[in-house]
């Protein structure tokens, strides 16, 4: 089975979670696919205060609270539906500490996620609130871990974007427009998933037999001179 985690960055139980929700039941329609929800609201989420115990212990983040839990269902996953509100045309404080408590990912297990597929969903109270510019801030988490994104079928551009009228869930759910984004995100990314982890496994077995070690990171390569 291919594993699709959604995650909801908002604080309360309204449009976010219904979104992601949305996007994982359309992700199970594909065949093989296996989904599960984690959202912030009442977890423990502490900030990332750049103590670099990660670096110099060559772990994970050692501070104790519920982003532990979050952090190996991430590495476990095949694939990440990453969803937030929008607040002042960024993502909310709980999804940003998230994100700042991945560090480890790269600095520490450079290729964790890597060629795993994610996709993003934003939600805004108004139609033009900040969606795209929210959007951004997730991707570019997705791209410095390696994964590989995805805006989702044809017409969602760059992932799903909800207008929620300020009315909750029955607000996102009235976007109709809004929410075809995000079922053809949710199919997507279960179907990028379903691809990536099959050529994962071919790939680990290509190299094997021609003898490739790819893990060295940037530094040290040598710079390429263009004639």
């Amino acid at each position: 089975m291919v594993k699709i985690l959604g995650i909801s960055g908002s604080p309360r139980k309204a449009s976010t979670d219904y979104v992601v929700h949305a996007a994982l039941k359309a992700a199970e329609e594909i065949p093989g696919i296996e989904t599960e929800f984690w959202g912030v609201r009442g977890k423990k989420i502490n900030f990332c205060t750049h103590c670099d115990r990660c670096i110099r212990e060559k772990t994970l983040c050692y501070i104790e609270d519920d982003v532990k839990i979050l952090i190996d269902k991430i590495l476990e996953a095949d694939g990440l539906i990453v969803g937030s509100p929008v607040y002042d045309m960024g993502i909310t404080a709980q999804l940003t500490a998230i994100i700042n408590r991945t560090r480890p990912f790269y600095m520490v297990m450079p290729g964790a996620l890597k060629n795993k597929v994610a996709g993003a969903i934003t939600v805004g109270g108004t139609r033009h609130g900040g969606q795209e510019t929210a959007l951004q801030v997730i991707h570019n988490w997705f791209l410095s871990s390696e994964l590989l994104a995805t805006g989702g079928l044809s017409g969602c551009y760059n992932g799903g974007t909800v207008w929620s009228q300020d009315k909750k869930a029955a607000g996102a759910e009235a976007d109709t427009v809004g929410i075809n984004t995000v079922i053809a995100l949710g199919k997507g990314v279960a179907e990028a998933a379903m691809i990536a982890s099959i050529g994962r496994k071919g790939w680990e077995e290509e190299k094997k037999r021609l003898g490739l070690d790819l893990s060295s990171t940037v530094e040290g390569h040598e710079a390429v001179t263009l004639e």
